[in-house]
């Protein structure tokens, strides 16, 4: 899906070493080796194999995610990733994305939390808004420290009020990271942006999707409790339950360097 002029030159003007040609480089293959890259077989990971590198397909998917707020790292990763995290867990998410077209028109919210940091609630966020994506679904993802400083921040012009409406206001499906890690000295802010954000969604039946380490009840507590309310009527919430898996994300992203291996961008 090509993405517009405006989207292309914001991509652009907020990341200077923005990948901006297939015709000359390749984060995937590096432009070596007659294009190719060296990535497992399949999904046992038991024996490797050389793919040829379809560098314009590449470059395409990733400045499409990176439209989305989806960045380089997440962009890299797939349902296969996601062994460490309970079936049960991995279960309840894919009935959301396997039933996308209906949640999506019911206004259907989604709220991923564990008390525990590193069980996989971004991970599961990330590839959830893939999979919405390859539906048709307009999708942007954000960390909750970036909306509120685009919300916070001075406008130059009509155009970026209405970017930010765009996007985070009006957009399909809001993926929210990390809510409840901004700086606590910013509540009131912090407040009034949830207000007129989730309110506005709600209003309009458009799903939010938020991920954080704050309990159901600390979410109705910690952000004012009439319009948090409104959010939750609407809202499956699904425990992240299990282990830290990020230091088994460093074993095995290692043993790839030590490999020679390039992880393709993928939007499964």
């Amino acid at each position: 899906m090509p993405l517009s002029n405006a989207d292309l030159n914001r991509l652009k003007n907020a990341r200077p070493r923005l990948w901006d040609s297939p015709d000359t480089s390749c984060i995937t293959c590096l432009k070596q080796n007659g294009n190719t890259y060296r990535w497992f077989a399949d999904d046992t990971r038991e024996s490797v194999a050389t793919y040829e590198c379809d560098c314009r397909a590449q470059w395409l998917l990733h400045m499409w995610l990176l439209n989305a707020g989806i960045g380089t790292n997440y962009q890299k990763l797939s349902w296969n990733d996601v062994s460490a995290i309970p079936a049960a867990v991995i279960g309840q998410v894919m009935d959301y994305a396997e039933n996308a077209a209906r949640r999506v028109a019911d206004g259907r919210n989604l709220i991923l939390w564990s008390a525990s940091p590193g069980t996989g609630k971004t991970l599961l966020l990330s590839l959830l808004c893939k999979f919405l994506m390859i539906q048709g679904i307009q999708v942007h993802f954000s960390q909750f420290n970036e909306i509120i400083d685009l919300f916070t921040q001075s406008w130059r012009d009509q155009s970026e009020r209405e970017q930010w409406n765009r996007r985070v206001r009006n957009v399909d499906v809001l993926g929210i990271d990390d809510m409840g890690k901004e700086h606590k000295g910013r509540l009131e802010m912090v407040e009034a942006m949830v207000d007129q954000i989730i309110r506005a969604r709600v209003s309009d039946s458009a799903p939010t999707i938020i991920t954080t380490n704050l309990t159901p009840d600390q979410m109705l507590a910690g952000y004012g409790g009439y319009v948090m309310s409104l959010l939750t009527e609407q809202a499956d919430f699904v425990e992240v339950t299990g282990s830290d898996f990020r230091p088994r994300r460093r074993e095995l992203s290692r043993q790839e360097a030590d490999l020679g291996l390039a992880r393709p961008i993928t939007a499964v």
